[in-house]
Formats: structure tokens, C-alpha cells, sequence
């Protein structure tokens, strides 16, 4: 693949992280993790400790928090993609902004930044780093 190859690519993972989300769907989601995958700064949202590390800290999180939702919607905004010197890791950011309905509560909003690591694994790029800056984290009455 080109240079342009591999954005477009990684890109692909982006959107496709938040077309997993937005379909609860935890199988799909995991998938665009390596299995060591680190995640920082989503945990403490709901009182958890800090990183979220392997597919197994990822699920026990994730999948029981898709499972209490209605609905997840994100939208993004990927503003920078850049490959590696080595052609086989990448950095990413994106803007996120998100919203999700628990059955029993009332929507939430989060409006936050993502700073990524990726690599390029046998199975095309995964993310081997998540970074959540959240900016604003709030219920709106529906």
C-alpha cells in the first residue's frame, strides 16, 4: 500500500470503532484492538480505575455498558493521520462528539478528543493505544 493507502485504511478503523460502538456490537468493537491494547481516560468517566488494558479489560467494560444502553451515536471528526517512519505504526487525533440513552436515565453527552497509537498488524491496522481527553461529560434531561 501507498502512503494514501494507509490513511484511507486507518481511517476505515476510526469510522468503523464508531459504527462498532454505535451498534453495541462488543465482537465488532474488540476487533479493531490489538490484543494488548491500552485505554485511557474512558474508565474514570463512570468512577473506574485507569487504563483499561487487553481485550479482557476492554470487554468487561465495554460489553456490559453496551448492553445497559438504548442507543450510542458518534460522530467525528479526524483531523490528523500520520504514518510512522517504519510504515507500520501511526498516529491519529479525532474529535469526538457522543451521545448514548441508558433505559433508566436520562441522554448523555460527551464531547472529547482522541490521541491514537496504531499498528499495522497481519490483519491491517489496529488501535494499540486509546487516549480519551474528555472536554465536557453531561446528562441533558430528554
Amino acid at each position: 500500500m501507498n502512503e494514501w493507502q494507509h490513511k484511507a485504511a486507518i481511517r476505515e478503523v476510526l469510522n468503523g470503532y464508531s459504527g462498532a460502538a454505535g451498534r453495541l456490537d462488543i465482537e465488532a468493537f474488540l476487533e479493531f484492538f490489538t490484543e494488548d491494547a491500552t485505554v485511557y481516560g474512558i474508565a474514570p468517566l463512570l468512577g473506574q480505575p485507569d487504563p483499561l488494558a487487553g481485550h479482557a479489560a476492554l470487554r468487561a467494560f465495554f460489553g456490559p455498558s453496551f448492553e445497559r444502553l438504548e442507543w450510542l451515536v458518534q460522530m467525528n471528526n479526524i483531523t490528523d493521520v500520520v504514518l510512522g517512519a517504519d510504515g507500520a505504526s501511526a498516529t491519529t487525533s479525532t474529535g469526538l462528539v457522543e451521545m448514548a440513552r441508558r433505559a433508566d436515565a436520562d441522554m448523555m453527552v460527551l464531547i472529547a478528543r482522541y490521541d491514537d497509537e496504531l499498528v499495522l498488524t497481519e490483519d491491517g491496522w489496529r488501535f494499540a493505544k486509546r487516549t480519551l481527553t474528555p472536554f465536557s461529560f453531561k446528562t441533558v434531561p430528554e
